[in-house]
């Protein structure tokens, strides 16, 4: 989903489709693992709240959510 004011970079397009990958894979091999603990790794790493959303294919709306069943299970 872009506005007018946000071009889609192809390559960046496509980054964010092999890391969707590799998480999507990590959670397969680990069930321990949630969407909220990706979330939060993501946004250590120094990812925005919105590009970690957009790579998890997750709704803006839903990030506080997600944040905090991640902090619940710690």
């Amino acid at each position: 989903m872009t506005t007018a004011k946000e071009k889609s970079d192809p390559v960046t397009d496509r980054v964010d489709v092999v890391i969707r990958l590799l998480l999507d894979r990590q959670r397969k091999e680990d069930k321990d693992v949630t969407v909220g603990d990706q979330l939060v790794m993501l946004e250590s790493t120094g990812l925005r709240s919105r590009d970690a959303a957009k790579i998890l294919g997750i709704k803006v709306g839903q990030l506080t959510s997600y944040r905090r069943s991640a902090a619940k299970k710690r």
